[in-house]
């Protein structure tokens, strides 16, 4: 990958001289599939809104004389290999539909009375009739903002298009990974458009949903087995920044190393959407294992400085085993906390509703939420929602680089 300030026009010209044929990102855009042809037709393509080229594979001769001319030159800010990212969503289990009633009765069965902690004052917050556990912790149900008029892009594994519980909703929606649909065979996207922007089972009642009345838009970046590229990644940031999405969630990632530093590239995009209004969420990430004295550093892309980084907490406010923390100096810190753990949501067919545990369930939640604030003050800047995300968080008893400025909290109503 390579970064370049000066916009497509440059960066074409100057890989003209390299003898590398790019494609504009704007001649795909009709069709998200589509641009997987650039890699074919030409010899990458230019995300000409971001600002970066993606060059296929056995260039590197012209790409080596490209970096020579962008040092004489100072043209080209940066140059990265390309990643695989990976959907978010794992130590935790998924409980499908049929297995959900027999649960719910163990659960009672062995369930201590709730307590509340002497160090947090909150309660053990459980699923019940009403709300899921998130929903309660997060007081959803207490603010009288949607989300309403707001554009949130979920940008996973696509989405259950059938989904009953969102019938009546108008989803955008394009797939950016070739030879394969928006619809959702793999679940964790539906998962996570459900806690953003879902409402509640219309059979139960149960509310499992944040910002229920936003706008969705779904980005289908990863395949259904839940991985995809960067250009894939890039290609759906980019969609949706030209269909002003002011929240993008991402409940995926990669590892990164101890001491590794953050990527330039996904950072400067990141500024760039902050700079057009837009707030990008990624998740932390889940390769602690903190009941064997393992924390991991926060993961590719949630440790730019620029994408709000999130972790997850179980129930009880704890930090979840799986979840990473802000160990890294340079970039790499944990923003805010939201629940992540045995969350439930919407699913891919035929079961609909599923449990599921990770940092992924933890993003949407932010996501939602930051929605709220978006249609609480619609001519807020993202940088200023950030600030009140993290201002706005319940403080706990728990360390800064595990969960930030705490448990993200809604626009409560006012009295």
């Amino acid at each position: 990958m390579l970064s370049n300030t000066s916009g497509f026009s440059d960066i074409r010209k100057k890989a003209g001289t390299a003898s590398l044929r790019l494609a504009p990102s704007g001649d795909y855009q009709k069709d998200g599939n589509a641009y997987k042809k650039a890699f074919s037709e030409a010899d990458g393509i230019v995300f000409e809104r971001l600002g970066v080229a993606v060059i296929n594979p056995h260039h590197e001769e012209q790409i080596n004389e490209l970096r020579s001319a962008a040092r004489t030159q100072n043209t080209f800010v940066y140059s990265e290999p390309e990643r695989y990212l990976y959907a978010l969503d794992g130590q935790g289990y998924a409980e499908t539909n049929r297995w959900r009633n027999l649960w719910d009765a163990v659960c009672q069965i062995f369930k201590p009375s709730p307590a509340r902690r002497p160090d947090t004052g909150l309660f053990d917050f459980d699923d019940d009739s009403t709300a899921s556990w998130g929903i309660h912790a997060l007081r959803i149900l207490d603010t009288r903002f949607t989300g309403k008029g707001v554009n949130i892009a979920i940008l996973d594994t696509g989405f259950n298009l059938g989904h009953p519980d969102f019938a009546d909703r108008v989803i955008k929606s394009e797939s950016f990974i070739e030879g394969e649909k928006v619809e959702d065979l793999n679940g964790h996207g539906t998962h996570c458009t459900g806690i953003a922007a879902g409402s509640s089972n219309k059979s139960s009642g149960v509310r499992y949903g944040v910002a229920k009345e936003a706008n969705i838009y779904i980005g289908k970046v990863l395949s259904n087995q839940g991985s995809g590229s960067d250009s894939s990644i890039l290609a759906g940031i980019e969609w949706a920044l030209t269909n002003k999405c002011q929240v993008i969630s991402m409940s995926l990632g990669a590892a990164v190393s101890l001491g590794e530093t953050y990527s330039n590239i996904y950072n400067d995009i990141g500024k760039l959407a902050m700079a057009q209004g837009t707030i990008i969420i990624a998740a932390a990430g889940n390769e602690s294992n903190r009941n064997m004295g393992v924390i991991s550093p926060v993961g590719h892309p949630a440790n730019c400085p620029s994408i709000m980084a999130v972790g997850a907490l179980n129930s009880k406010m704890d930090v979840a085993n799986f979840s990473c923390g802000g160990l890294n100096p340079n970039g790499g810190q944990v923003d805010v906390g939201a629940p992540g753990v045995a969350v439930y949501s919407a699913y891919k067919s035929p079961d609909n509703y599923g449990i599921i545990s990770g940092t992924s369930m933890a993003t949407p939640y932010v996501a939602g939420i930051a929605a709220l604030y978006y249609e609480e003050k619609p001519e807020s800047s993202a940088s200023e929602i950030w600030m009140k995300i993290t201002q706005n968080a319940r403080r706990l008893d728990l360390p800064a680089t595990d969960v930030g400025a705490g448990l993200v909290q809604p626009v409560l109503q006012q009295t």
